[in-house]
């Protein structure tokens, strides 16, 4: 992306983070005053207002390098509580198909006439719907402690964000 008029310079950086332009001179803080991207600051050459950006072309967002890693793991999170929500689905569906079972299974057994027949099969469903549950229970405990890390991250880019500000 090339340096614009529509920007304004400030001497260093409050993240710390210093940066070398091509040019090899340590790069400025500019804050870019266009409609896409207003008041959001960027690294680009020092030189840029005297000779244009002909002679160095450097630029970096400054929140991107500040706070990237915030923003993967946000990402990372969202996609971890997708992949568990999307199995917690498919196990509350499993566990609706096993009660169906079960009730069929239950018609079944009030035609057998041995009681020790009906007690095998029932505990033999319900151990399978007890796991089932089980296995529910353990995903939204993970999906819990992952909304958890989601709002840290959310809180951390807000903080980082304006604390540069």
């Amino acid at each position: 992306m090339e340096l614009s008029s529509g920007s304004t310079s400030s001497f260093g950086s409050n993240s710390g983070v210093r940066k070398l332009c091509e040019c090899g001179l340590p790069a400025k803080v500019f804050k870019s005053k266009t409609d896409k991207n207003p008041n959001r600051r960027f690294f680009g050459c020092q030189l840029y207002k005297e000779g244009g950006n002909a002679h160095c072309k450097f630029f970096r967002w400054l929140d991107e390098e500040v706070i990237g890693w915030p923003k993967r793991a946000l990402a990372e999170a969202q996609s971890v509580i997708k992949e568990k929500t999307e199995k917690i689905e498919e196990l509350n569906a499993t566990i609706l198909e096993l009660r169906g079972d079960l009730e069929r299974q239950n018609l079944e057994i009030s035609s057998i006439n041995t009681e020790d027949e009906k007690i095998s099969i029932e505990l033999g469903l319900q151990k399978r719907i007890d796991e089932m549950e089980t296995i529910v229970y353990r995903q939204r405990i993970v999906i819990k402690g992952l909304t958890g890390l989601l709002v840290c991250v959310v809180s951390a880019i807000v903080f980082c964000i304006v604390s540069d500000v």
